[in-house]
This record gives C-alpha cells, structure tokens and sequence, in this order.
C-alpha cells in the first residue's frame, strides 16, 4: 500500500461527510411518517413540558400544513426595476418594434428640419441676390428713362407730361433699401432666420412691384410717343391736309383724337382716322365714277328736262361721300344700271286690256271727298315684252320695281277709255304714254298726270 498524504485523506473525508450527511438529512426527509411520528411526539413534550393542553387534532392539522409548505418555493421579494427588466425582456419584440418607430420619427424630423433649413436659407440667399439684382434693374429703368425724355412730342404734350411727371416720382423714391446677408451657423434655422426670410420676400415683392409699375409707365410712354410721331407723320402730310379740308368727317375725327390727347388721354385711336383716310380714296373713285356716268347718259342723248331723278340720285350719294358714308353706293349702281337701261329701251305705256283685269279705278278721297282717277298701263317694248319700272306710289310713298301700275289721267281720259272698253269689251286705243330711245321719261297727253299707284 502506498502512502497517502493525511491533507488529501482529510480533504477527502471532508466531502465523504458532507454527502453522507446530506444523505441522512435527504433520507429524514422522505420519511414523513417517521418525521411525522417524530415531530408529533416532540411537540407535545414541548407543550407539556410547559404545561399547555393542545389538542391531538391541532397538532395534527399544524404538522399537515408544515409539510404542505415545507417544500414549497417562495419566492423572493424583489425590487420595482428587476420587475421593470423582467417585464422588458418578455415584451422585447414590441420594445424593439416601439423603439425602431421611435428612431424613425426622430430621423424623419431630423431630415425634415435640415430640408426646412435648406429651403429656407436658399430663399434667403435668392430674395437676396434678386434684391441686388434690382439696382441693376433700376439703373436701366433710369438710364432709358433719361433717353426717353430726349423724345420730341408733337400733339401729346399733356399726357406725356403726366407720365414723365409720374415716372420721376417713382424713381426719385428710395425703392430699395439696404439690406445685409446674414452670417448662417449652426446646422438648423433659427428665429432669426425664419424672421429674415419674411423681410426679404416683402422687401422683394415691394421693389418688384414698384419696378414694375416704372416699366408699365415707361412702356406706355414709348407706345405713346411712337404713335404721337405716327399721328404727326400722318397729319402733317400735305396730301392729308387736303384732304381732311375736302372731307370735314375726316378733320373731325382728327380733332376728336387731339381733344382726346388735350384731356390727358394715353391712347391714340388711328382706327376711325385710317380708316376714313383710306375710304377717301374709294370716294373719289365714286365721284369719277358719277362723272362717267353723267358722260355715258350725254352720249345717249338723254335730255336734261329727263336727268332730275339722276340728279337727285347723284346729289344726295354725293352729299353721303362728304361724310364717307358709302351706304347708298350700292343702291346707287343698281339705279344707274336700271336708268341706262332704260334710256336705251323703246317703252310704250300700254292699258292693261286683258279678262278679269281692270283696266281702270276711281278714287275717292275720305277727307275732301275729292275723286282721282287712273288706268292700269303696262310699259311695253316694242315687241309687246313688258319691262318693269321703278314707280312710287302717290298714296303711300312707297317705291317698286313693277311691270303693273295705275297712271293717274283725267277724267275725260278714263270715261274715253271705259267706253272703249264697253263698246266691245277690248281697248282699241290702248297706247297711253311712248318713251323712245335716249329718254328716261314718257311722252305723255295733257290728259295724263305725274300720280302714280300700285295698288287698286
């Protein structure tokens, strides 16, 4: 055998007793009827030995719920932050979820507030360099101003006055003021930032309206003095002159325009100028026209006994060409063209003898109870085709074109042609009136008269 050390003999029993005692203290344990029997006989000793009469029952109840608890866990106690912990741990996925949703929140309104920053800093530095751009904006504006104002003005005296009165107004004003840009520090806006970013926008818009205003006026100034040389141009004009003292319309709408201009108005009206100044032409043109005409009814021999409704015709489109009034141009041709026509057509005034037509009619005038008295004629070529006239009526003043009509004659005419007519029923002498070539109005009897009407 060999030797052992007595310290590892000793280190060895150590634990040897201490299992075996445990294996006592276990084996004690899980005998509970002797642990019970045990107890029961040296708790009554206790009280007896005190002196105490308890019951066998309360013993028995008591040793039962010492063992009913006796294995039992309790747990310890512990403190509100090892619960808060626990209470973590367990929910850590919602923690974490809530947590994450946080950190987004916080970077979203990190990056939101330097996007803020950023515009806004930008708009600073853009009021800024606009409203420095504006000095050069301005001294252009004065600079075209003092060239403007070398213009020579002819007839708009007053309302360019007003203008370059109002225009120096403007630009004698302090329109910009002075600003300074500020020194930017730190990474997000601050008060005085957000408040110079609103002074800037309103100095902006203050000397962008106001520059502006000084374009529009200066604009309205060049087209004022560019049409005050257009007027002078066009009314200083020799040709003009003449004509304006030919046809007074013409002078007055020039006069209207410089009324105008005197009263401070900024916009010349060329239109009704123009356009009465170019239609001069188109009324000369008509005057010569009339002349050809009266030259083409001379070569037909037409009388000048026969000439007075041309005459009249011509007078009164002649007086609407003074005040350039072509309206009655157009009725004027088509008269003409029917009184050429007519001087170079052979036309009988012929009676109207057919059934179921009068031939005749009597007049009876309600208010003097008067009588008038007139044939149906029919002017009548020489072929028996009937051409139509222009006549108007003596009753109502009203003019047609017609191939019918009532020729007032005199009461011994219409009883000469009403027995003819009774005799046999047809008009033997039926040739009232004869209009031969060159003439434009009928050779007539002493019994036939100037009325006429178109209706019976």
């Amino acid at each position: 055998m060999q030797d052992v050390k007595l310290s590892d003999q000793l280190g060895a029993m150590a634990i040897i007793d201490e299992l075996y005692q445990k294996q006592q203290l276990l084996l004690e344990h899980l005998d509970r009827e002797g642990l019970r029997a045990n107890l029961k006989e040296n708790i009554k000793t206790f009280y007896e030995a005190k002196g105490q009469i308890v019951d066998d029952k309360i013993v028995d109840e008591g040793i039962d719920l010492w063992f009913d608890n006796r294995l039992r866990f309790v747990a310890p106690k512990r403190p509100w932050f090892q619960h808060f912990l626990v209470r973590c741990y367990i929910k850590r996925k919602l923690i974490f979820s809530l947590f994450s949703i946080f950190l987004f929140i916080l970077a979203l309104i990190f990056f939101n507030n330097l996007i803020y920053t950023r515009d806004v800093r930008q708009k600073i530095d853009s009021y800024y360099s606009q409203i420095l751009a504006s000095e050069d904006s301005l001294t252009e504006l004065r600079n075209e101003f003092k060239q403007i104002d070398k213009t020579t003005v002819h007839y708009a005296q007053i309302p360019v006055k007003n203008l370059k009165t109002s225009i120096s107004n403007l630009l004698s004003q302090k329109i910009i003021p002075t600003v300074t840009k500020p020194t930017i520090n730190g990474a997000f806006i601050t008060d005085d930032e957000n408040g110079l970013v609103k002074q800037f926008k309103q100095i902006n818009d203050s000397v962008t309206t106001k520059l502006s205003d000084i374009r529009t006026q200066l604009n309205i100034l060049k087209k004022l003095l560019e049409d005050d040389k257009r007027l002078a141009n066009l009314i200083d004009d020799d040709e003009f002159i003449k004509t304006s003292k030919e046809y007074h319309v013409l002078q007055n709408a020039v006069d209207t325009v410089l009324d105008n201009l005197n009263q401070g108005q900024r916009v010349i009206d060329f239109n009704q100028i123009e356009t009465l100044y170019n239609s001069t032409e188109r009324a000369k043109t008509i005057i010569n026209k009339i002349q050809i005409d009266n030259q083409k009814l001379l070569a037909l021999k037409v009388p000048k006994s026969d000439m007075v409704p041309v005459i009249a015709l011509q007078s009164d489109l002649q007086a609407d060409l003074k005040n350039l009034n072509f309206d009655k141009f157009e009725n004027y041709q088509q008269m003409m063209s029917y009184y050429f026509n007519l001087a170079q057509t052979n036309l009988t005034l012929t009676i109207v003898d057919k059934p179921n037509y009068k031939s005749g009619v009597e007049r009876t005038h309600e208010k003097t109870n008067g009588k008038s008295w007139y044939v149906i004629v029919t002017p009548t070529t020489s072929s028996g085709i009937a051409t139509p006239l222009w006549v108007t009526s003596i009753e109502t003043g009203e003019t047609k074109l017609v191939d019918m009509f009532g020729q007032q004659v005199s009461q011994k005419e219409f009883n000469k042609v009403k027995k003819d007519k009774i005799a046999d029923g047809h008009i033997d002498e039926n040739k009232l009136c004869k209009k031969p070539i060159g003439r434009l109005e009928f050779n007539c009897p002493n019994t036939v008269k100037a009325g006429r009407i178109l209706e019976w």
